[in-house]
């Protein structure tokens, strides 16, 4: 087999077990099969042998001193082997242990779906942060304490479990509350100019309502002000909260809240492109807004929104490609955010944007 005498399907090798275990991973599996004439192994392309997953799984585990080979549990039954194999060749003997497969709703895991989304380019890489993968989930801005804080809230257990993605997201969204600053971001900005204004004023603003230690940073109240479109209305409504003409709204972490007395309207487009505003100290605020400073970083934002528009996209009608929400995704090309800085960089590395 080895100096290519014979054809691909004409021979194997087989490891000597025992035929009459109860586990058919006993009964004398295959531990090297011959390669197709046009395929070729990755890490020994002149190799005419192919050694499977039974013969070499509990081998290189045991070479490299791994302790614990965890597995999902359709690998229960090839324990037996993994333990004969490392014990007949009297090798260093690794444990494996098995654990119930952890299922996301709303999601794909498998690497067949995934690949089809990736090659078809429905997603933009296997790192697209509507993607499950743990590159994705690291692009998204999920760190590694959120996921692993996530599964010890779960448990380990050998059944096979079904979590919604909303739960997973509120599990992240605790974490980083906790552990990460909090920046402003204004996705569709239009430009504020708070009338009677001069100068800057700064402003200390905290990087976490919740916990002092994460410190605190320069906040620049200027003239001009970015808000978003979706905090202004061009006609008054007495439901609506936010900036309306002479609605008074209050500005996150800002010293006063503003009115609106004015504002200018884009005549080809019908888009408001400037508000003017006032200060407004006698009047309380029904609500408050998120906002930049004039000279805040420009930034493409893209929001997301689940990939699929059912729970279970492998069931939809179809399949999954069936399923894809068109909407998954909205690119804000203009956005802005607060612009801040710290001693530490690592601190603003992983951030939670207000908007």
């Amino acid at each position: 087999m080895r100096d290519g005498k014979y054809a691909p399907q004409t021979a194997t090798l087989r490891m000597k077990q025992d035929m009459e275990s109860n586990n058919p991973q006993m009964w004398d599996i295959t531990a090297y099969r011959i390669l197709e004439d046009n395929k070729k192994h990755i890490r020994a392309p002149d190799s005419k042998m192919y050694p499977t997953y039974d013969f070499t799984h509990c081998l290189c585990d045991s070479f490299e001193g791994i302790t614990h080979s965890l597995c999902t549990t359709e690998f229960i039954l090839s324990r037996e082997s993994y333990e004969w194999l490392n014990k007949t060749l009297e090798v260093y003997e690794p444990m494996q242990r098995e654990f119930g497969r952890l299922n996301v709703t709303g999601t794909v895991m498998s690497k067949r779906v995934l690949k089809a989304l990736v090659e078809r380019k429905i997603v933009r890489g296997w790192d697209d942060p509507r993607l499950y993968t743990l590159i994705a989930l690291r692009r998204r801005g999920v760190p590694p304490g959120a996921i692993l804080s996530f599964i010890n809230e779960l448990g380990v257990t050998t059944a096979r479990t079904f979590i919604q993605a909303t739960r997973f997201e509120q599990s992240v969204r605790r974490y980083l509350e906790q552990t990460v600053p909090r920046l402003m971001l204004v996705l569709d900005p239009i430009l504020v100019t708070i009338q009677d204004h001069e100068g800057v004023l700064e402003l200390e603003a905290p990087f976490s309502p919740k916990d002092p230690c994460l410190g605190t940073h320069k906040l620049a109240l200027t003239k001009t002000i970015y808000i978003d479109r979706a905090d202004f209305q061009d006609t008054d409504d007495k439901n609506y909260y936010r900036l309306a003409p002479g609605k008074t709204v209050g500005l996150l972490q800002g010293p006063s809240p503003i009115r609106a007395v004015s504002f200018t309207r884009d005549e080809a487009t019908g888009r408001v492109t400037a508000i003017d505003a006032v200060f407004d100290k006698t009047t309380k605020p029904r609500a408050y807004i998120h906002w930049v400073p004039d000279g805040s970083t420009k930034a493409e934002a893209r929001i997301y929104a689940p990939l699929f528009k059912s729970e279970n996209p492998m069931g939809a009608e179809g399949e999954f490609l069936n399923d894809v929400n068109p909407s998954s995704e909205t690119v804000y090309p203009d956005a802005m955010i607060e612009a801040a800085h710290c001693a530490s960089a690592t601190l603003l590395s992983t951030l939670i944007l207000l908007r």
